[in-house]
């Protein structure tokens, strides 16, 4: 083994890493590395995720995210299933049963990040991925069909504008003094 570099380097003529958090907002980005793997405490397994952002600003940086999926803790293990849900949905794989996490890989969705602060202070901020959301956005609510005015009604509010008594002078009756 040996301590020499094969050249000179001369940190001067480099840039540096910038590790700051992603502003909170919705961002382009897949899944670049993706294993499962077991916590410190061996309680339980996560599969832990690497995204890269796609577009913008922002494009070619990563974000880590963990998503505890088997655990003695019911609360986590449900909060990482529903997490696991919409990444399946996200990336086309909500009709299949997974048992890889490489099903993940480069497939572009939305993600949703915001920012996590350390409680008590000792860690720096960082992002935290709070939804997973495909690519293409769905419409909230279904679409109603356009229905055709009905000209009756029209004609009731019209005569009814020409009937009608402009409101009385002064102030709006939130106003008045009691």
């Amino acid at each position: 083994m040996t301590t020499q570099f094969p050249e000179t380097f001369d940190p001067t003529t480099q840039e540096g890493n910038s590790w700051d958090v992603l502003p909170v907002g919705e961002y382009v980005a897949q899944v670049v590395e993706a294993s499962i793997l077991k916590p410190n405490s061996g309680d339980g397994y996560y599969l832990a995720l690497t995204w890269k952002i796609m577009e913008g600003g922002y494009e070619g940086r990563h974000v880590w995210q963990r998503i505890t999926c088997w655990h003695s803790s019911e609360q986590a293990q449900t909060i990482g299933r529903k997490t696991l849900k919409d990444l399946c949905v996200a990336t086309g794989v909500a009709d299949e049963q997974v048992d890889n996490a490489e099903v993940f890989l480069f497939k572009p969705v939305r993600i949703r990040l915001g920012i996590e602060r350390d409680k008590q202070g000792v860690y720096p901020d960082k992002n935290r991925i709070s939804r997973i959301l495909p690519l293409e956005a769905k419409s909230e609510e279904p679409e109603q069909p356009e229905q055709p005015a009905k000209p009756v009604a029209a004609t009731k509010v019209a005569s009814a504008a020409k009937t009608s008594k402009p409101a009385p002078a002064g102030p709006a009756p939130w106003h008045a003094k009691r």
